[in-house]
């Protein structure tokens, strides 16, 4: 099997420099080439991590980080208002069409709605659709967060966070699925395979829970101590239970390995104070592992490609490196060298928020300066 990632040129190391130059021009491709539309058919419609409901979530955060930024004559709010037009999806939404998580289309659009607008009775309509999926079989849905609950608990704890004086009314909703998601594990599945990273597996259903419901942490440090102790010697970890101890060195991106485990981690870090020092530890080798197998051949994305995998590491040169190497001018220049790098990865997506080049961009550039960045649409609120 071919390298799944560039080898970093040391001493050599780039710097990155002021990126607002790089955030605006993302945001202008954004909206020049994938534009508000009055209507959208089914096949556009990816829920919270593509299509125009991720764009309308991610032009909102960059209205709350960034308020004085001008795109195309607009704030970025308007724009975000303009993504999650109502009317704009028709009569094709469909509750549980994709699961119950991020990918869920009308889950999606309500709470992103609930988030631009900050009504609440656009917060009752979301929970009316939440209801109707937990009344469901405990079977019909998994519980990772591309399709299952702890993607619905995500859209919940965002939903809380935009929405001044929604706690009252989203609470009750948290502590069901919780309780549902607790009682099923933590031998969480999907697919029947015991998945371990951020978008499928283990960490990310802990991430969930914990980030929504602080107060379950000491209830699930048994499960993140299991976690921890399953991190393989060159620093990442498997993909699933069932690929542990099979050797090879794995995938090393945000849905599965050392990426979304660092990721995860820095954001349970607080809830966990008697770790502190196995999280230290475990943080510390898995940047390793991402230094020297994250160098990504594919196109730079949150998801998993080099955007993702320079937020997981440390504030400075190495995080610099891995960006400088993802500016638009050097991918160019690489592509011209070297056809097979940098290929699109976004399933045929356009504009997906975690797997296409601009949206992953702009939420990069938005973030990278910070000492822990955290994870759109899944640790940012």
């Amino acid at each position: 099997m071919s390298q799944r990632h560039l080898k970093v040129d040391l001493p050599h190391l780039l710097s990155v420099g002021d990126t607002d130059r790089y955030l605006n021009a993302a945001l202008e491709d954004i909206v020049t080439n994938y534009p508000p539309r009055s209507r959208y058919p089914p096949d556009a419609l990816h829920g919270l991590w593509g299509g125009p409901t991720g764009v309308a979530y991610l032009l909102l955060q960059v209205s709350a980080h960034r308020p004085e930024l001008i795109i195309r004559g607009h704030p970025a709010a308007d724009w975000a208002r303009a993504y999650i037009a109502p009317g704009s999806r028709g009569h094709s939404l469909r509750l549980g069409s994709h699961g119950c998580g991020l990918s869920d289309e009308k889950l999606a659009y309500e709470a992103v709605r609930c988030a631009v607008s900050a009504d609440l009775a656009d917060v009752r309509q979301l929970l009316s659709s939440v209801s109707q999926l937990m009344a469901v079989s405990d079977d019909d849905y998994p519980d990772e967060m591309l399709y299952g609950r702890a993607g619905t608990l995500y859209l919940l704890r965002m939903v809380r966070r935009w929405v001044p004086g929604s706690s009252d009314l989203v609470d009750p909703a948290v502590a069901e699925i919780s309780n549902t998601v607790l009682a099923r594990g933590p031998r969480w599945r999907w697919h029947g395979k015991r998945y371990l990273g951020a978008v499928h597996g283990d960490v990310g259903i802990v991430t969930q829970l914990v980030l929504t419901s602080p107060e379950l942490a000491p209830r699930l440090q048994p499960a993140v101590e299991k976690l921890l102790g399953m991190q393989r010697e060159d620093g990442n970890w498997p993909s699933s239970e069932e690929s542990n101890g099979h050797g090879g060195k794995g995938l090393v991106q945000f849905c599965h390995g050392a990426t979304g485990f660092v990721l995860s981690l820095a954001a349970l870090r607080p809830h966990f104070p008697d770790l502190h020092a196995e999280f230290y530890a475990a943080i510390r080798k898995g940047r390793e592992c991402i230094w020297s197998q994250g160098l990504l051949k594919k196109e730079p994305c949150l998801c998993h490609g080099i955007f993702g995998n320079a937020l997981a590491l440390a504030s400075g040169p190495q995080r610099d490196h891995f960006l400088a190497i993802a500016t638009p001018e050097n991918v160019a220049r690489m592509k011209k060298s070297d056809p097979s790098v940098f290929e699109r990865a976004d399933y045929g997506r356009s504009y997906s928020t975690t797997s296409s080049y601009a949206p992953s961009a702009v939420w990069t550039w938005l973030v990278r300066q910070e000492q822990e960045p955290r994870m759109l649409g899944y640790s940012d609120v």
